[in-house]
């Protein structure tokens, strides 16, 4: 098993990456467009809901334009400068948010072929480690060719709230565990078969991944470890990622899910 996030993803030349779920989007997003930026490729990360303004350290540059035609020649200036590029819509400076586009403006976006990679965070979870989604989400491009719905191992033994879940109302019908109870590996594992399900269905990504995030110790490696267990006759999902990307060795597990026994 390697350690970088580009092999265990399976990011091979070209593709666009919907990253879902909560826990660590942004976060995985900016390590990802790293890693490939380092490796050659040019990158575009963006989003289809709002995130907060890129950090230097995070984007060397952040384009701002609602109009395609203008955001495309001002992403064509900064390429020659720059091998990553973030974007968006608007910047509202009162939140601090970078709203995103249209899921249809990134496959226009896609479809230049000006980046080999475009990174999406097309899910929003109001920075809680799980979330339940709604009707109406997640936001996919259709042109999504690596979907990666992430969680955060840091829920496992916490009480199922709002301060701990987004919706977790919701997450709660899914999974039947009770307002109130503990949060553990079985019950995350029952939203993960249901939110990768109604995701691959809205997209047909070639492939479809886990990343558990936030295995900062050996009791989370572990509990990630156990959800890998319970989710390995699910044959929606291609691999199964536990790691942690406060971490130099980010990777501490790796499972295609057709070996997991």
């Amino acid at each position: 098993m390697t350690n970088t996030l580009i092999d265990n993803l399976q990011l091979n030349q070209r593709g666009v990456i919907s990253l879902i779920g909560a826990g660590g989007k942004t976060s995985l997003m900016f390590c990802l467009a790293k890693e490939l930026e380092n490796s050659g490729k040019t990158v575009l990360t963006t989003t289809t809901t709002k995130i907060f303004m890129p950090t230097p350290d995070q984007s060397p540059v952040t384009v701002i334009d609602d109009a395609v035609d203008e955001l495309v020649m001002k992403l064509k200036l900064c390429l020659n400068q720059f091998h990553h590029v973030c974007a968006g819509s608007k910047h509202d400076t009162a939140s601090g948010k970078l709203k995103g586009f249209a899921p249809d403006t990134i496959n226009q976006l896609w479809q230049t072929r000006l980046f080999d990679w475009i990174i999406v965070e097309a899910d929003g979870a109001k920075r809680k480690p799980l979330k339940a989604s709604d009707s109406h989400e997640p936001v996919l491009p259709k042109d999504t060719t690596h979907l990666v719905l992430v969680t955060g191992l840091d829920a496992v033994g916490k009480t199922l709230d709002e301060k701990h879940v987004h919706r977790s109302k919701l997450f709660s019908n899914n999974t039947g565990l009770c307002p109130g109870e503990t949060i553990d590996e079985k019950s995350i594992a029952a939203s993960t078969t249901i939110e990768i399900k109604k995701a691959n269905a809205l997209s047909h990504p070639l492939f479809n991944h886990v990343f558990l995030n936030k295995a900062d110790t050996q009791t989370l490696i572990d509990s990630g470890r156990k959800i890998a267990g319970f989710l390995q006759t699910n044959k929606t999902i291609n691999r199964i990622i536990t790691a942690s990307l406060k971490d130099k060795i980010r990777v501490k597990d790796c499972f295609d899910v057709q070996k997991i026994k």
